[in-house]
């Protein structure tokens, strides 16, 4: 029975766009042999009337948006523990934040480039699975599989991995 989505639940999404696919190469290249099926993570931040709302990091920034967008996507309860209404507030706090662009260029960089090369991030902006990943640590989520050090390093099916225990 799939699951009907409340506030605070995440989504992970599968997009077919040029970022996306980036994002399943980086994947591939760093941390997989193959690249994961959930390339987008995000909160949901409301339902009114039916219509499920997530907010996310996207291109044009932090946003909200209708999840209908997203047709192929799973959606799970955040971890026993996670303060569900901090969670959606540190989400909206972040609402018209910059996306991480020049943070995603770095990434790409740590990869061609390995541990020896300076990594730099732009304070202020944010990529989806870094929005996910901290939204979920500012709400109670501290396990080992939350240490992800770097707010930066996950990818979204390393959150995932993180929130469910098997991959995608």
């Amino acid at each position: 029975m799939k699951r009907k989505p409340r506030a605070g639940d995440i989504v992970f999404a599968h997009t077919k766009g040029t970022l996306g696919r980036l994002i399943r190469l980086g994947e591939r290249l760093r941390w997989q042999e193959r690249a994961s099926r959930w390339n987008h993570a995000c909160v949901v931040s409301r339902v009114s009337k039916g219509e499920v709302y997530v907010i996310e990091a996207t291109l044009k920034g932090v946003v909200e948006s209708p999840l209908n967008k997203y047709p192929d996507h799973a959606v799970i309860a955040p971890p026993a523990g996670v303060d569900v209404k901090r969670l959606v507030e540190f989400q909206k706090a972040q609402l018209g934040s910059s996306y991480g662009v020049l943070s995603i260029l770095c990434i790409a960089t740590d990869l061609v480039t390995g541990n020896w090369f300076p990594s730099l991030r732009r304070d202020g902006s944010w990529i989806c699975s870094a929005l996910t990943a901290e939204g979920l640590r500012a709400a109670g989520w501290f396990t080992p599989a939350s240490n992800f050090g770097d707010i930066y390093t996950p990818t979204p099916a390393q959150v995932w991995v993180a929130l469910t225990g098997h991959d995608c």
